[in-house]
């Protein structure tokens, strides 16, 4: 029996190190799902060497800390190192035990069960209570759903503060109030936050519960006050109390629209220009505009693609509001569009499901005649008159006749002198006008930037010099971020006439 006893005292002092060693930790053995778990490793040793943790229990590491506890007792100096791993796991698990090391030894940590519970939805008559409530469950893509999250609680229950996790809504695109409303109902607060969620796609999502936490302050002069009867000192006695409660799931089936469409509501669309006559290579500025109710965020950029027309389009702007019932604004785009000839700015469709008739709905602009002067007009009468006048020329010729040749052989010499010379002369001619001094035909373009105050100036003359000039298409980039945008770029002037003398 004393053998017995004996081996094992001898097997508990070989363990003894492995047991002061080293220590693991946690801050709580359950929890809810996603809340945050802490798990410390505490060393004792002077040289102590910690695992490389990537993950705890297939759980990703959040944040890791260190800290260090020195002690002196009785002359022993004691150090103390930990290391401290933040996780949030989501299911129940285990931690498995890791190896650590320290002076010179091995030791394992024990491994810990974590349970995580699932939490159970508060109800209407509990003291504190969270719901999320919708206006449907049922709804198209793009059709708001109305979602309030409302808290309740007794008039008496003196709670010092209430914060609400946000819906998680991974497939809606979110709009929320500013402010939550707060309203009475016999003896009880009902708090109120209200958001609008537009679906973005087809198909039935869940809407997790949300987490509300009420935090109470529990001070010393609640129970009879502090020595001194004094708030300041109520600051040290005081302690958060904090009480976390669960809203219910929410299931909403979303449909798609008919005919592919993405918008859904009420809307009325106009386009306008700011004139219906201008010069070659001026620009005629557009807008449209689109007013109304309903998902318009999710209203696209149009684009003309007009044949012959230069096309600068902005960004387009939007103007939105919300209130607890509904949302909506003013979508706006602006667009430049440069020509050399007349053209029709077509009608521009825009389609969209009404809201209240339950139909798909395309609505048009009138279409918008341009009249350009100074430009392009009618090329083919020209190409048409153009055999007339050299068949009028040809037929009024003399053309010597044989008998006139023979008559004075020698004339022919001088038509061959003569048609020799003309030939010179317009040879020069042609080369002339089709290669004139570069100085005087960039004249004119060149005293127009030189005379051009502010961008806007700058930005007309530009549009429409050449639509193949790369340079000239990025200073009118440039200058249009300038205009139209929130670009603040440095346009020099003496560059560009530059850039111009140096043309080929």
């Amino acid at each position: 029996m004393k053998q017995i006893l004996g081996k094992i005292f001898i097997i508990f002092l070989l363990a003894l190190p492995l047991l002061a060693g080293v220590k693991a930790t946690v801050d709580r053995s359950a929890l809810y799902a996603g809340d945050n778990l802490h798990y410390t490793i505490s060393i004792d040793g002077k040289d102590p060497k910690f695992p490389d943790i990537r993950n705890i229990g297939g759980n990703s590491i959040l944040g890791v800390s260190s800290s260090r506890n020195v002690s002196i007792i009785n002359g022993d100096y004691k150090s103390v190192i930990s290391k401290s791993y933040t996780i949030a796991p989501t299911k129940s698990f285990k931690i498995p035990s890791f190896k650590v090391h320290s002076d010179g030894q091995a030791f394992e940590t024990q491994a810990i069960e974590i349970k995580v519970v699932k939490p159970s939805a508060s109800k209407p008559g509990d003291a504190y209570s969270v719901q999320i409530v919708a206006d449907k469950t049922k709804a198209y893509v793009g059709q708001p759903v109305k979602l309030s999250i409302k808290i309740k609680y007794k008039l008496n229950a003196n709670i010092d503060k209430i914060s609400v996790s946000e819906p998680k809504t991974e497939n809606f695109w979110v709009k929320k109030d500013a402010k939550p409303v707060q309203s009475m109902e016999n003896d009880w607060v009902i708090q109120t936050y209200h958001y609008l969620l537009f679906p973005q796609k087809s198909g039935t999502f869940t809407i997790d519960p949300v987490v509300a936490n009420i935090d109470k302050v529990s001070r010393a002069a609640r129970s009879g006050g502090n020595f001194f009867n004094d708030p300041f000192f109520d600051a040290f006695n005081s302690k958060i109390l904090r009480k976390k409660i669960f809203s219910n799931q929410l299931s909403i089936d979303v449909k798609a629209l008919p005919n592919n469409l993405e918008v859904y509501g009420a809307f009325h669309i106009k386009a306008s220009v700011d004139k219906t006559t201008t010069v070659a290579n001026k620009p005629v500025n557009m807008t449209i505009k689109i007013t109304g109710i309903g998902n318009i965020d999710d209203i696209k950029k149009f684009s003309l693609n007009l044949p012959n027309v230069v096309e600068y389009s902005d960004k387009p702007s939007l103007k939105s509001n919300f209130t607890v019932g509904e949302y909506g604004g003013v979508f706006t785009q602006k667009i430049a569009l440069i020509a050399d000839q007349d053209f029709v700015i077509p009608s521009l469709k825009f389609s969209y499901f009404e809201k209240d008739k339950k139909v798909a709905v395309t609505k048009n602009t009138q279409p918008i005649s341009i009249t350009v002067k100074g430009g392009i007009t009618t090329p083919v009468a020209k190409i048409q008159k153009a055999p007339k006048n050299k068949a009028k020329t040809t037929s009024n010729l003399q053309v010597p006749t044989p008998s006139s040749v023979g008559e004075n052989s020698g004339l022919k010499y001088w038509y061959l002198l003569i048609g020799l010379l003309i030939g010179i002369v317009s040879t020069l001619g042609v080369l002339y006008f089709n290669h004139p001094d570069k100085t005087e035909q960039e004249m004119p373009i060149i005293k127009k930037i030189k005379k051009s105050k502010g961008d806007k100036e700058l930005f007309d003359i530009l549009l429409g010099v050449t639509k193949e000039d790369a340079y000239i298409n990025e200073i009118v980039e440039k200058l249009e971020e300038n205009l139209y945008g929130k670009g603040d770029n440095k346009i020099s002037k003496k560059e560009i006439i530059e850039h111009f003398l140096n043309l080929d």
